[in-house]
């Protein structure tokens, strides 16, 4: 499993959305990979395979991270993949700002981390920053 197109996004009550939508409000990214229903397909891939979807819960750089991703990847995998993109190892097409939550003193430049939330629409699973609540809303949204 190999980064390349990492969607940005931030948690956000938005009661006039639905879906996915009502809790995510996504960045512009900028390139056409990620225009022309490539989140829409990436999300009816997921929901195809609802049932083999998990959490888990991983810890990188003592920061937390909630993976939703189908169970046929290893958890070493996904542990690596997010150590990987933490450190910029990982050629994107566009920035990704992972690095920014798990090293925030890593970059002054960069300045403060402000995407909550990761979907990697080519691989089709999504990460975020270890949040109960919008782990709970989430839930009810993907099916």
């Amino acid at each position: 499993m190999t980064p390349y197109l990492i969607q940005r996004g931030s948690f956000l009550n938005r009661e006039n959305k639905k879906g996915i939508d009502s809790i995510l409000k996504f960045d512009y990214m900028g390139s056409s990979e990620f225009e022309w229903g490539a989140l829409p397909e990436s999300l009816k891939e997921i929901r195809n395979n609802i049932n083999d979807f998990r959490f888990h819960h991983l810890l990188i750089n003592e920061k937390k991270v909630t993976v939703y991703v189908n169970k046929r990847e290893s958890i070493t995998d996904l542990a690596e993949y997010l150590n990987s993109l933490a450190k910029r190892k990982c050629r994107l097409k566009e920035y990704s700002d992972f690095e920014t939550y798990i090293f925030p003193d890593k970059d002054e430049l960069l300045g403060e981390n402000q995407t909550d939330f990761w979907w990697d629409i080519g691989n089709h699973f999504m990460f975020w920053k270890d949040n109960k609540a919008f782990t709970a809303k989430f839930k009810e949204v993907i099916k």
